[in-house]
């Protein structure tokens, strides 16, 4: 998908991306290297995290209104290993999202199914070692990292608050865990309560493993697993159309 739109995109002052949050991923990394580009977006996946960033209205009439006004603002974007992203995640959400799409992306059904068979694995943590701006944040087991410029993930879930795209900064938040600590966190994050894991600014963030590798997806697509992984601060990466105002 990035080779066909890197050979359309040049083309035009503004591209609408119809799809959910990883094929607008793929849009960034294109649109990064055209500076006069600008995006705009209609949800049509499952998760659909852009759209509560750019506070778009649920029907379709309204969408296209908000495109038609046309009001963009440069946006912040994490580089995971070279691949930008709204947001990314390490540890269990990874592994939800690579066997979600192993599976055929079937929406809710596909969805639970995924996060069933991916519960055995929140009593399997990895101890890994996080480094915000070359200082030690964490270092122990975790269920899961999140790090990026949204506060949001999937269905409006707020898993990041504070985070922000025009802030010039990432937004940290590792989740140690164990299981049960989690499961109360992930009611928080339904409820629109702050969740009880603190947030850590940066603008490069390094991830070590002390054992196995771990996974980590990137607007909800599974990039890989490796012992190490940097996530680093791209200001202004791209310009996106939303309801800013």
């Amino acid at each position: 998908m990035r080779s066909w739109l890197d050979g359309l995109l040049g083309r035009y002052e503004t591209a609408v991306i119809v799809g959910g949050d990883g094929s607008l991923a793929a849009a960034y990394n294109v649109a990064a290297g055209w500076p006069g580009l600008r995006l705009g977006y209609l949800p049509a996946g499952f998760g659909n995290a852009t759209r509560h960033l750019l506070r778009l209205p649920d029907d379709a009439a309204g969408q296209v209104g908000v495109l038609s006004r046309g009001e963009d603002r440069p946006i912040d974007l994490v580089e995971v290993n070279g691949r930008l992203a709204l947001f990314s995640g390490a540890g269990w959400d990874a592994l939800v999202a690579g066997r979600y799409a192993a599976s055929g992306a079937k929406r809710l059904p596909g969805w639970t199914a995924a996060v069933a068979r991916s519960v055995p694995d929140l009593w399997r943590r990895r101890t890994v070692e996080v480094r915000a701006d070359g200082w030690s944040v964490h270092r122990g087991p975790i269920e899961l990292l999140v790090v990026g410029t949204t506060p949001y993930y999937g269905r409006g879930l707020r898993v990041n608050p504070g985070a922000r795209p025009d802030a010039g900064r990432l937004s940290l938040r590792i989740y140690p865990g164990p299981a049960p600590r989690l499961a109360l966190e992930a009611g928080r994050w339904a409820l629109g309560v702050r969740p009880h894991a603190p947030r850590v600014d940066a603008t490069e963030i390094t991830l070590r493993t002390l054992g196995d590798e771990i996974p980590v997806q990137a607007d909800g697509d599974l990039i890989g697993s490796a012992a190490e992984w940097r996530f680093a601060l791209r200001p202004a990466a791209v310009r996106l159309i939303g309801r800013w105002s």
